[in-house]
């Protein structure tokens, strides 16, 4: 008797599994990576959102909210009298350009970080719905308190010589920076995710090496595991956009313009966009290589190595040296991208089978 097929059926089906779980599990590693690294921790969270400081959009927001707190509390007829205006607008005007010159200042930008270190208490409050928290969230938004940026344009308004700015009661302003309509749903899915952090990464490389491991034919499988993580990584992106719809559509634009609503989104999620491109970007290349290795491709490369190097060294040489003014950065980047190729190349020529000679 013949010795029964080691395998069978329950290997396609297992590799199918491994896949589809993976085109699960990999995009919620990146998601669960930045909701632990960016919004978990306050000082990335600032470094993060720092950069909004000095967006046009978000400058032009705060200015109109600073401008009319101040405006909506001074005395309109003493401050008339003080500033010898002979129109309430020339107040309003005399204010606006004080704000504006002020949220284009480096004092802003200072403001603006310790402002935002105090709001993502109120964010963490929101996402982990901590009882023990002091702070309160008001419609179950994260507030930005401007009350430090409202003192500092006092103290501008008062250097200006409008000393009626000093005697303003308390002003207390604010912008929403997050809306969420369903605060139990985000707490439940935050919590879910800082707990899954460090698991889901691990979880896909493993659901992939099991696949590959699993396959008989486990160069096929690994391209298609890779493109798999592709296509997640896509779909992630998709999705990224379809939720700032529909945030933009939750934050009320009395309460944030929609283009500085735009803006503190875009600058929230950069670090997953980054990362799910790289990632999109590692898979794609893993995918061609696996493909490549075991081609003719390989061993043409191995054939003509010489020619090969020299086709890629030469162009990034001249490209360097003919530009005028390279960066660091530029030249890292042209150098790194010429090291991979170069690498590539090796590695396809090494791994593919001798190209046959002509006779």
């Amino acid at each position: 008797m013949t010795a029964p097929s080691i395998g069978g059926w329950w290997r396609s089906v297992a590799v199918v599994l491994c896949l589809v779980l993976l085109a699960v599990t990999a995009p919620l590693a990146v998601v669960a990576t930045w909701a632990r690294d960016q919004v978990g921790d306050t000082d990335r969270y600032v470094e993060t959102i720092a950069p909004l400081a000095d967006d046009p959009t978000v400058q032009a927001a705060v200015a109109d909210r600073l401008t009319a707190e101040i405006v909506g509390r001074l005395e309109v007829p003493a401050a008339i009298e003080a500033l010898g205006l002979p129109l309430a607008t020339g107040i309003e005007g005399f204010v606006a350009r004080h704000v504006d010159a002020f949220v284009r200042s480096d004092e802003f930008a200072t403001g603006w970080v310790r402002a935002n270190r105090e709001a993502h208490a109120q964010l963490v409050a929101l996402l982990t719905g901590d009882p023990d928290s002091a702070l309160q969230l008001e419609d179950d938004a994260v507030h930005l308190d401007l009350a430090v940026l409202v003192r500092a344009v006092q103290d501008r308004l008062v250097a200006s010589g409008f000393t009626l700015a000093d005697r303003l009661p308390s002003v207390r302003a604010t912008m929403v920076l997050v809306q969420s309509p369903d605060v139990a749903r985000a707490q439940r899915g935050f919590d879910l995710l800082s707990t899954l952090a460090r698991v889901l990464p691990v979880a896909s490389v493993l659901l992939l090496a099991a696949a590959v491991l699993i396959a008989r034919r486990r160069r096929r499988v690994l391209v298609a595991g890779c493109l798999v993580v592709a296509g997640s990584m896509l779909a992630l992106g998709m999705a990224l956009d379809a939720f700032r719809v529909v945030y933009l559509d939750s934050v009320p634009a009395a309460r944030l313009p929609a283009d500085a609503a735009g803006a503190v989104y875009d600058v929230l999620v950069r670090f997953m966009r980054y990362t799910l491109r790289s990632v999109l970007l590692v898979a794609l290349v893993v995918a061609a290589v696996a493909w490549l290795v075991g081609s003719p491709v390989g061993g043409l490369l191995g054939r003509y190595r010489g020619p090969v190097r020299a086709a890629v060294l030469v162009p990034a040489v001249v490209l360097v040296a003919m530009s005028e003014h390279p960066s660091r950065a530029w030249t890292i980047t042209v150098v790194a991208a010429t090291a991979s190729v170069l690498l590539l190349v090796e590695v396809l020529a090494r791994a593919g089978p001798p190209a046959e000679v002509p006779q």
